[in-house]
């Protein structure tokens, strides 16, 4: 009698997987793998007002193991972003910097509050008005979790 009450959330389960499997694929158009990067980023851009031009964009960002999931973000030009970033590693501090450049750290774009994990937060910025790839880095990892911030 006990299993019978199972059946339900295991059904809800595999349907929750299937719709994310479902919302997860597509296809590649080079015909190599994707590393999930651009996946994660196009899923969650949605260009709605707001911004000088580039609409409003909101991303997810996933920092665990001392590295950041993923290592490339793209939004538009000028537009209002928010990084929803989670720091998935119990006691140990993360965040997100933004700098025009690896070699211009001295001038961050942005700078986000450093957070002890298992934490969520928002950070929320204007993307550059100048489309091309910029830098972010976590100020407590710096040469451990970088990746790249590309504008379009």
């Amino acid at each position: 009698m006990k299993y019978l009450r199972a059946i339900p959330l295991m059904l809800m389960f595999l349907a929750a997987t299937a719709a994310l499997f479902a919302a997860c694929g597509g296809d590649d158009d080079e015909g190599g793998e994707d590393d999930g990067a651009e996946a994660t980023t196009r899923a969650a851009t949605s260009p709605t007002g707001g911004g000088a031009g580039g609409g409003t964009t909101e991303l997810e960002l996933v920092a665990e193991f001392t590295s950041y999931d993923p290592t490339e973000l793209t939004a538009p030009a000028g537009a209002d972003v928010t990084i929803v970033f989670d720091n998935d590693d119990p006691d140990v501090q993360h965040n997100f910097s933004l700098f025009e450049s690896e070699d211009a750290l001295d001038n961050p774009i942005f700078e986000g509050e450093i957070i002890t994990g298992v934490e969520t937060t928002e950070y929320v910025f204007t993307a550059p008005e100048e489309p091309g790839t910029y830098f972010y880095r976590c100020d407590v990892h710096p040469t451990e979790m970088t990746g790249d911030f590309i504008v379009e």
